[in-house]
């Protein structure tokens, strides 16, 4: 085993399960380009890819140097954060374990409508319902997981946010996902995040809507269909 630990490879696989995960996924926008010949996947999948090759160097190099930084760029990059990430449990299974399950959350909302919608013969309205359903459940189990993991919170958070940005619309979800951003990055201080909400939300749609005419996601379920168009058309 070289100078592996339990902890390097229970990494190496988190990651390599995450990459097949989401090499699998990839199949759902796999559609053909006439201008590409990889389709709408390629580069996507060439991430991944890389992603699961990094993953197996680091490992490789784990299994011949251990912790250990060694030469010129190992003094530079020696800050101590190894030690403090093992102080803060960030290296434990059970870490590793709940960041998993963070990232597969906002795929159950992806997935589990339309597994739902097939076995109940749901029509369109059926399918709304259940992602009206879906969408809170799932984000209370977002909120009960990254209470006690806020790295991972931090990477899931724009994950869910792109699977619910369809169905509910960039107007209605931005100023929530700006809410869990600040609040994940320690801001606890309302007037705080009301002014970075204000900010970045009235940067965007002033350029995006009122300069640009670039429309932004509405989504197709109402309330939040119905909102967002009478936002656009309020600032157009």
């Amino acid at each position: 085993m070289g100078k592996l630990r339990p902890g390097h490879i229970i990494e190496t696989a988190f990651w390599l399960l995450l990459a097949a995960f989401l090499y699998v996924e990839s199949s759902a926008f796999n559609k053909s380009i006439e201008i590409y010949k990889f389709g709408a996947a390629g580069w996507p999948r060439a991430l991944i890819i890389l992603m699961a090759l990094a993953a197996l160097g680091q490992l490789l190099y784990q299994y011949y140097a251990g912790d250990e930084s060694t030469g010129s760029l190992g003094a530079a990059t020696d800050d101590g954060s190894e030690d403090a990430a093992r102080e803060a449990g960030h290296a434990s299974l059970r870490w590793y374990l709940s960041t998993l399950w963070l990232l597969v959350i906002p795929f159950i909302y992806m997935r589990l409508p339309d597994v739902l919608a097939m076995a109940m013969t749901l029509d369109k309205t059926g399918v709304h319902v259940v992602k009206l359903i879906t969408a809170p459940v799932t984000l209370v189990l977002y909120l009960a997981t990254m209470r006690g993991n806020h790295v991972g919170g931090m990477l899931a958070l724009p994950i869910f946010f792109a699977a619910i940005l369809e169905d509910m619309g960039f107007y209605a979800m931005a100023p929530l996902f700006i809410i869990g951003v600040t609040l994940l990055m320690g801001e606890r201080r309302p007037q705080w995040i009301a002014l970075t909400i204000a900010l970045i939300m009235g940067v965007l749609l002033m350029m995006f809507v009122s300069i640009l005419y670039v429309g932004l996601p509405t989504g197709n379920i109402s309330p939040f269909y119905d909102f967002s168009n009478w936002l656009v058309t309020v600032l157009q």
